[in-house]
């Protein structure tokens, strides 16, 4: 299961897409205000397809099947990450993150 197509959104700034067996994040290129991603409890194992979504502040990703954190590069804006309940082991790769 992935995110569903959001046409005519582009002034969403939240999005909720907690408990919905999400397996792939995608779709959300158009949203370019969003600030609030929230997929948390969902069936996520990689973190991708956030590159475009530069605006995001807050990002929720509690409750998921995640082993390594990855695919932030681009989230500077970011200062809250919740990765808790997941299967990561090392924590890394968020220095460049200067606001969390």
């Amino acid at each position: 299961t992935s995110c569903p197509v959001l046409e005519g959104e582009e002034r969403l700034r939240l999005l909720n897409y907690q408990n919905n067996f999400i397996t792939k994040v995608e779709n959300l290129d158009n949203l370019p205000n969003l600030i609030f991603l929230d997929l948390y409890n969902n069936q996520l194992r990689y973190i991708e397809s956030l590159t475009h979504v530069t605006t995001l502040r807050v990002l929720m990703l509690g409750k998921n099947h995640l082993e390594r954190i990855q695919g932030l590069e681009t989230l500077t804006r970011l200062d809250v990450l919740d990765l808790h309940s997941n299967q990561i082991t090392t924590v890394e790769h968020l220095k460049h993150l200067p606001e969390l």
